[in-house]
This record gives C-alpha cells, sequence and structure tokens, in this order.
C-alpha cells in the first residue's frame, strides 16, 4: 500500500481495519495508544491517502463495504465473494445431534454462550456432544481454562488439531455453533462459518455484523435469538425434524454453489 502504485487491488478481511494498530511501537503502552487513535480518530487521516491512490478493494461482505466507505470516505470499494473449491463441499450425513465448534476461543467469540446452550439441551438430549476444536492466546486463555472447568458434561475440549483430526471430528457432528458479539469497530467476515458450511454443518449463529450474509434462518442454517429457553425450544424442534435438517443441507451446498464458486466469483473481477 505505501508504494502508491495506482495499478494495485487489494482484499480485507475485516472492514474497516486495514492494519491494526496502523503504527505499531515496541512499548506495549504506545501501541494501546495507537490503536485507540485508530479506532477513535481514523490514524489521523493517515490510511485515507493511501487508500484512495488504490485501485480497487475488494470486500468479502456488503456490510463491510459500508463499513469501508463510511470510516475512509472512499468510492473505489468492489464486493467479491470469497471462492470456495466446489469439490471440497461435503453433505453431511451423522444422525447425532452432536455439536462442533472451530475457531479462536475468546469472550467475542460467543462461544459460552453456546456451551449454556450444551448444557440446557442436555436436559431432554442428554447424548448430544459439544466438540471444541481450537485454542486461545495471550490473555484469552484464562478465559478457555475457565470455560473447560465450567462446562465438562459431554463437552470436549481438543485444542489445536490437524487437518486430519479436524476433518475426522467434523465428521462426528451436525451442527456448528459459531456466534459472535456486535463489532462496532468492523464487520469481519467469518471463515469458521464458511467453513463448517462447506463440511455440510448446520451453523447457529447470531444475527451480528455480517453473519446475515451468510445465513437465513431456517433456509441454510439456524440464526439464534440469545434467549436461552426460546433457542433450547428451536433446537428440540429441529432434532426432532430430520426432513427440515435434509432440506437445510441442500440448501446449504446450493448456495455454497451458487455463491462462492470460481465460475461466480470471476464474474465480480474488474479489470
Amino acid at each position: 500500500m505505501k508504494a502508491q502504485y495506482s495499478n494495485i487491488t487489494i482484499t480485507l478481511h475485516d472492514p474497516p481495519l486495514v492494519k491494526y494498530p496502523f503504527y505499531e511501537f515496541e512499548n506495549s503502552f504506545l501501541t494501546k495508544v495507537s490503536k485507540f487513535y485508530d479506532k477513535y480518530f481514523n490514524s489521523g487521516g493517515a490510511v485515507n491517502k493511501y487508500l484512495k491512490k488504490i485501485k480497487l478493494i475488494y470486500v468479502l461482505s456488503d456490510k463491510g463495504i459500508e463499513a469501508l466507505k463510511k470510516r475512509y470516505n472512499i468510492t473505489n470499494v468492489q464486493f467479491l465473494p470469497h471462492i470456495l473449491d466446489v469439490n471440497e463441499i461435503e453433505k453431511s450425513t451423522n444422525p447425532t445431534n452432536n455439536f462442533i465448534y472451530l475457531g479462536f476461543i475468546g469472550k467475542n467469540k460467543g462461544i459460552e454462550y453456546s456451551l449454556q446452550l450444551h448444557q440446557n439441551i442436555l436436559k431432554t438430549y442428554p447424548d448430544v456432544k459439544y466438540y471444541v476444536a481450537g485454542t486461545a492466546l495471550g490473555h484469552q486463555i484464562h478465559y478457555y481454562n475457565y470455560l473447560k472447568n465450567k462446562y465438562v458434561k459431554n463437552v470436549e475440549y481438543l485444542g489445536y488439531v490437524t487437518d486430519e483430526e479436524l476433518t475426522e471430528t467434523f465428521k462426528k457432528a451436525t451442527f456448528a455453533p459459531i456466534l459472535f458479539n456486535s463489532y462496532k469497530f468492523y464487520q469481519p467476515f467469518s471463515g469458521s462459518i464458511l467453513y463448517s458450511l462447506k463440511k455440510g454443518k448446520i451453523v447457529l449463529t447470531n444475527n451480528v455484523n455480517a453473519t446475515s450474509e451468510l445465513i437465513e434462518h431456517g433456509k441454510n442454517g439456524l440464526v439464534l435469538s440469545g434467549n436461552l429457553e426460546k433457542d433450547t425450544d428451536v433446537l428440540a424442534k429441529i432434532f426432532k425434524d430430520k426432513p427440515l435438517q435434509e432440506n437445510i443441507k441442500e440448501e446449504i451446498s446450493k448456495r455454497l454453489v451458487d455463491t462462492f464458486s470460481k465460475e461466480n466469483v470471476n464474474n465480480y473481477f474488474k479489470n
């Protein structure tokens, strides 16, 4: 970006974040100040001058485009779907109601609510297992240990797993709870949701950030309300409704091909 070439195109995954913080320091306090400056004072306009000189900025969601345009007052922004190899799309055939979580462990991920939901559903469905594939970094390690100590029944905390182990674990589950806090500062695109869909899992998420652009309730996944009793009822109903589960899985495959195939993604590229 700092080369200021007008023929450069870039893709942003967490708009409007470009580099966070834009100015880094070895001193941790100064880095925190820099992050604050980025967040509330837009880096003093330092980012804008680079973005405006770039030919085109691709963003993975409409909400991300909105956030980028609003923050930097730019127009050289274009939607570009994430690309998938359609040959890797799977249709889950697992008959269980097991859960799997994939991703980093942190308070902003909404994982604790999904663990609460799982513990609640065990009252009616005592055999449902929850596989947690992922680890925590830095100060979030304490939070991860707290979760492991509090939510124990039928939960397997796998930590880091290899690709082969992850593939085998995904085969054991039908549902993938991937929830988030509402991020006021940026609009990330969830790679975990897309990966879980590719694996044929029925994603359980919430309507925050850009998740509504990936999941439509009752069509290719479920959007939870955040009310424990209501969401437990929603899950209990879909556990019983195997035809609905099959319809959702079919729709998952269809939408992935229609939206994320290389043929469709190619239509969004501009010269």
